[in-house]
């Protein structure tokens, strides 16, 4: 008796048409990002989002309530269409976590001259294949969703609709508010209230939130040594850059072949130079730097070389002892451990709230989040500038909400555990 096989486009179509359809959509997307370039999110902003919004939700209803009978509609909201269009959409993001990215306002000339521009990897989030994949697992989630709703199964699917709709609302939220997202950098000096801040086009905008900085304050990583090369500046050894932090006065160590001994280290240091002799001395006032002298051997040198090396500041240029005709002893910039702003926020409803913003650590009052985003380079750990990045972005609670739904659908399947199926009785 022979065996047959389904031929692919036989109904029930199954994972191979699920492919075929997805990668359909994604080379569809292809050929509009090729053709016309990256979508422009300042053009879907209000109200066309929401008319773009309320379109596909009509859509959607309408394929439940008057195609679900058809099998392209059932197909739509099975796993077979699923698992295919989740596969390519999380490929799409593996190449984005690999591929640099780049903001929206930056032109196409200002991407990286390679092919990979033209395909739209530099900016995914608004490329073409990556917003039709999205919209394209959205119909399938909502033809799902709308689905299980004509069939009665208890108390147990609460589980399934929060995951479902959280996930959703999050996605089709995140999508939609994109038009309507702006962000804006506002440079506040110690002690004084801004309230104007640049758009990314470099535009100067009054916005509904003022910012106050009461205290701004960086903490730095120990100073380093290394040896460089007096001729490129390059740390050596050049295959295999060796650095040593500094851990305290009596320390000894090795780079680059050349042992280094601690001798002394001022930390509020001011540079006194007469004639060619270079001294510091303690002067703790703002603008002084760190400073660390050292006792350098070497099987080459005739006698160990001894003298100051420092960073310098804002006041003062770094000093770096010479070893001999190609090689000295340097300290890098210090890396900045942390940066906090302890600011007062004011907004025009009338919300005044103190916090301590971090990198990392940002402050969301009404429907903007506050961002630690710089400070005033120049002046290193003495700036009295803070550089806060401002997002406003009307869409975030429809976010927030689709995230807050998903948690508490784990949670839920958490709690009632697995489905049990009744046994007959034997």
């Amino acid at each position: 008796m022979e065996k047959s096989s389904r031929k692919i486009w036989e109904h029930p179509w199954g994972y191979a048409e699920g492919f075929i359809v997805a990668s359909g959509v994604l080379l569809a997307g292809l050929m509009l990002q090729l053709t016309i370039g990256n979508i422009d999110p300042a053009a879907f902003g209000f109200p066309v989002n929401i008319i773009i919004g309320a379109l596909f939700m009509v859509g959607l209803l309408s394929l439940h309530f008057f195609l679900r009978r058809k099998k392209i509609v059932r197909w739509l909201s099975g796993v077979s269409s699923t698992i295919p269009a989740i596969s390519l959409l999380l490929a799409v993001i593996v190449i984005m976590g690999f591929t640099p990215q780049f903001s929206d306002h930056v032109s196409q000339e200002q991407l990286p001259p390679t092919p990979l521009r033209g395909l739209g990897w530099y900016q995914m989030t608004t490329s073409w294949p990556f917003v039709q994949l999205c919209f394209y697992l959205l119909t399938i989630l909502g033809l799902t969703t709308l689905r299980r709703t004509t069939k009665k199964r208890g108390w147990r699917d609460i589980g399934f609709y929060l995951n479902h709709v959280g996930l959703f609302l999050a996605l089709l939220g995140g999508m939609l508010g994109s038009g309507d997202m702006k962000r804006y950098t506002m440079s506040v000096k110690e002690g004084s209230v801004e309230w104007r801040g640049t758009d990314q086009l470099g535009q100067m905008h009054e916005l509904p939130i003022a910012i106050q900085l009461d205290t701004f304050m960086i903490e730095e990583y120990p100073p380093k040594l290394v040896i460089i090369d007096n001729q490129t500046g390059r740390i050596l050894p050049a295959d295999r850059p060796e650095a040593y932090m500094f851990e305290g006065v009596g320390k000894t160590t090795t780079l680059a072949g050349n042992r280094v001994e601690i001798l002394d280290f001022m930390a509020d240091a001011a540079i006194v130079r007469d004639s060619n002799i270079v001294n510091f001395v303690h002067m703790p006032m703002e603008g002084a730097t760190n400073a660390i002298k050292v006792r350098v051997t070497h099987p080459s040198l005739d006698h160990p070389v001894e003298g100051w090396v420092s960073n310098g500041s804002y006041l003062y240029p770094y000093e770096v002892l010479y070893i001999d005709s190609t090689t000295s002893v340097a300290m890098p910039v210090q890396e900045v451990k942390k940066y906090t702003s302890k600011v007062t926020v004011y907004t025009k409803s009338g919300h005044v709230r103190k916090a301590e913003i971090e990198v990392n650590r940002p402050l969301s009052i009404e429907n903007k989040v506050v961002y630690q985003y710089s400070y005033d380079e120049t002046r290193g750990k003495y700036s009295q500038v803070s550089i806060f990045e401002i997002v406003t972005d009307p869409w975030l609670a429809v976010v927030y909400a689709g995230i807050f739904m998903l948690l508490a659908g784990a949670l839920f399947m958490f709690i009632a555990g697995p489905r049990q199926e009744a046994t007959p009785e034997g």
